[in-house]
Formats: structure tokens, C-alpha cells, sequence
């Protein structure tokens, strides 16, 4: 064994950081080769070699996450908290310390950090990979979003988009408000939209937005900043009816339905959406949330309108609150594979 300490050369943690991004930086700040400090860590499959950390990620033993820390001086605790890869279940079974490249698809997607986190937290050692739920991400910090795709380093500025900054916000306190049943409603208001983005994504409003902020109008991987306004406006208005259905668990929600489908009409109205293209997907959301039976509310609630919870359609019952908003949704397309039919 090296036997060297890393404490001499600390490296600053970024929350959500890829065990390889992480590992690299280490290993640069060392000066040696990131085989040699997997090879300090455990034990690994004979032949394999470190891949960089935008091409895989690489999964350590509880020891092996231990034996990193010992050589860091830091507590456990503060380096699992650090890099979610080192958290059961992700850690490899068994008391020996090793580590693995996996083959398998990960659960989640390997995104890059904002150009600035990294110039500032990376030890100048360039880009870090960051473990995430989506496809995307958006620093608040420094407003930039990145994305798995991105050409280079650094991300979009988001100072020429400050709506889609105002949206994701908003997103942010609506999930915090109404907990998993918002977050699922997000998700499928970002379907909706995305569905009508994928049907004309020359819109003038989400073209405008694109060539303001020096995005290709088409650009599937930047199309969430571009449709973000939109889908919390969608958002809203499906928690508003999930809101009244809840008021009234027996029905009828003819009513709830229509004041639905007029708040989205004049929002594909004012977008300028083809007439008969628009109302599918909505279509298609009613007719799946209209088979569930709205939760009885707690009588001990307040009964203010604004305190009254919106329904968890069952469709959405078994969804995780970190989930990707795909596996949120519960509409059968997926709106942000280019590869898949919407």
C-alpha cells in the first residue's frame, strides 16, 4: 500500500459529484494516475483501466468508501454526504474493499458541473461530473445550465433567459409547498409542454428564446429552458383542478374540467399552437387522472383553498420524489428522447 495521506492536498467536495469526477480530482491534486489510487482503494477486476468521468462512473465497497476517507481525513459521513454513489444502495456488496466499473445503465444521468463551481470548488482541474436525476441541470448559484451533451465547458448563461430562471424557481417552492403530488404534476406539465414543443418548435415565443440566449431553436437538450415558463403555467393550472376535484371527492368535475382546458386553450392561444394539435396531449392527461378518485381531505386542515392538497392520481401512487420527471410523468411519451415517437 501507498500509505500516503491526501489531507496534505485537500480537495473541496461539490454536492452531487460523481465518485470518478471525484476521484480524478483527487488523483490530480496528487500527481498520480487514477489506477493508482483505485489501486490504494481496494481491489478491482483484473484489466480494467479508469475511464474519464463523463464516460462511466465508478462504484466502491463500504470499505473501500472508508479507506477513501481514512486517506483524506475527512468523516465518512461528510464524504457519503458529498458523493450520493457512496450511499447504500449504491455501494458494492460485501466487507472487502474494492471498487468496479459497472456496465449496466446507471439510475441516474452523469451531468456536467457549472463552468464556475468548477473553476471555483475544482482544484483547476476542469470539468466535474456531477450524478443528477435529469439530463439537465440548473446552477442557481451562478445561473448556468448544463446538460449531458453540451459542447465544452462552462454551460448556458442564464441571464438572457431570466423567465426560465423565474420558472424554475417557482418550481422549486411549488414542489416544497405540495411535496411528491407537485413534483408529479411538474412532471406532467413538462410533457404537455414538451409535447407541443416537439409538434412546433419554431413557436416565435420558444424561437425567440432560443436566439436570445444563442440556442439552436430545435436543440432538444436545451429545449426544458426554453419550453420552462410554459410548463409551470401548465403546472399550475393541472394542480388547480386537482385542487377542486379534491373539493368536491363525488363529482361532478365537468365543471373543473372545463375551467382546465380554457386556461390551456388561451395558453396554446397566446403561443400561438396549431388548433387542432394542442388539446391531444391535455386529452390524454384527462383521461388518465379522470379514472382516479380524489383523496378525502383531512379534516383537520384548515379548509382554506389555498391549504387544499391536490390529488395523486393513482397512475402516480409508487413515484419517487427524486425520480427523473420522465419517470414522474404519467403520460406514455417520452417528449425529451429525441429518438422516441411523441
Amino acid at each position: 500500500m501507498w500509505g500516503r495521506s491526501l489531507a496534505q492536498q485537500p480537495v473541496r467536495f461539490v454536492a452531487h459529484e460523481s465518485n470518478c469526477s471525484f476521484l480524478w480530482r483527487v488523483a490530480g491534486l496528487q500527481g498520480v494516475e487514477v489506477d493508482f489510487l483505485l489501486a490504494e482503494l481496494g481491489d478491482g477486476p483484473p484489466g480494467q483501466q479508469a475511464l474519464r468521468p463523463h464516460l462511466a462512473e465508478v462504484l466502491l465497497s463500504g470499505a473501500a468508501a472508508d479507506r477513501l476517507a481514512q486517506m483524506l481525513d475527512v468523516p465518512s459521513a461528510r464524504l457519503r454526504w458529498a458523493l450520493p454513489h457512496l450511499r447504500a444502495p449504491h455501494l458494492l456488496p460485501g466487507e472487502r474493499a474494492r471498487w468496479e466499473w459497472p456496465w449496466e445503465p446507471l439510475a441516474h444521468c452523469l451531468v456536467p458541473a457549472c463552468g464556475l463551481c468548477a473553476a471555483v470548488r475544482g482544484g483547476g482541474w476542469g470539468e466535474m461530473w456531477l450524478v443528477w436525476p435529469e439530463r439537465w441541470k440548473i446552477c442557481e448559484r451562478h445561473g448556468r445550465f448544463t446538460h449531458v451533451r453540451q459542447g465544452g465547458p462552462g454551460g448556458v448563461e442564464l441571464a438572457r433567459l431570466p423567465e426560465s430562471v423565474d420558472a424554475h424557481r417557482r418550481r422549486g417552492r411549488l414542489e416544497r409547498r405540495f411535496g411528491p403530488a407537485g413534483a408529479v404534476l411538474v412532471a406532467d406539465a413538462f410533457a404537455l409542454a414538451g409535447w407541443w414543443w416537439r409538434r412546433a418548435p419554431l413557436t416565435s415565443r420558444w424561437a425567440e428564446r432560443a436566439g436570445r440566449a444563442g440556442l439552436q431553436p430545435r436543440d432538444i437538450e436545451t429545449a426544458w429552458l426554453l419550453v420552462y415558463p410554459e410548463a409551470l403555467l401548465v403546472a399550475r393550472a393541472l394542480l388547480r383542478y386537482e385542487q377542486q376535484r379534491a373539493a368536491l371527492p363525488s363529482g361532478p368535475w365537468a365543471a373543473a374540467e372545463a375551467r382546465l382546458v380554457a386556461e390551456l386553450s388561451q395558453l396554446a392561444g397566446s403561443l400561438e399552437l396549431p388548433l387542432g394539435t394542442w388539446p391531444v396531449p391535455v386529452a390524454e392527461w384527462l383521461a388518465r387522472h379522470r379514472r382516479c378518485t380524489p383523496a378525502v381531505q383531512d379534516n383537520g386542515g384548515s379548509g382554506r383553498r389555498g391549504d387544499r392538497q391536490p390529488v395523486t392520481a393513482l397512475i402516480h401512487q409508487d413515484d419517487e420524489h427524486q425520480a427523473p420527471l420522465g419517470s414522474l410523468c404519467c403520460l406514455p411519451w417520452d417528449w425529451g428522447d429525441p429518438f422516441a415517437a411523441v
